[in-house]
């Protein structure tokens, strides 16, 4: 019966660092969207905004895609007791820019251009 109750625990703590796991990827929230407006057809204050809206997913682009994610399961015996252990975290070094950061930064770059051509922003 503890034998059991023991694979029982085991699977559950799995299941729930698969979760977990789950629950910290971040899809692109509106990266794609913005990524497809055509910016030269925009009026001045649009344009304004559409750099603002460029600037805060590039900071949420990238702190979504800033490391990798690992899951660890753990089991352990020590005498006549057992333990079980599963770990979910996701480092914060060492991530590389993905390709959505890449093109949000570039259109950023694209879009100040521009501004500085209307002359919205200095030279």
């Amino acid at each position: 019966m503890n034998r059991k109750l023991d694979v029982l625990l085991a699977l559950f703590l799995i299941i729930c660092g698969i979760v977990l796991v789950g629950c910290m990827s971040k899809a692109p929230s509106e990266a794609t969207f913005l990524l497809e407006q055509d910016y030269l057809k925009m009026t001045n204050t649009q344009l304004v905004d559409y750099e603002q809206r460029l600037s805060d997913e590039l900071v949420s682009s990238s702190r979504a895609s800033s490391g990798d994610v690992g899951i660890g399961l753990s089991f352990g015996s020590w005498g006549s007791s057992s333990g079980y252990g599963v770990r979910t975290d996701q480092r914060l070094a060492g991530g590389g820019e993905n390709s959505t950061t890449r093109e949000l930064r570039f259109r950023r770059e694209d879009v100040r251009n521009e501004m500085r051509r209307r002359g919205l922003l200095p030279e």
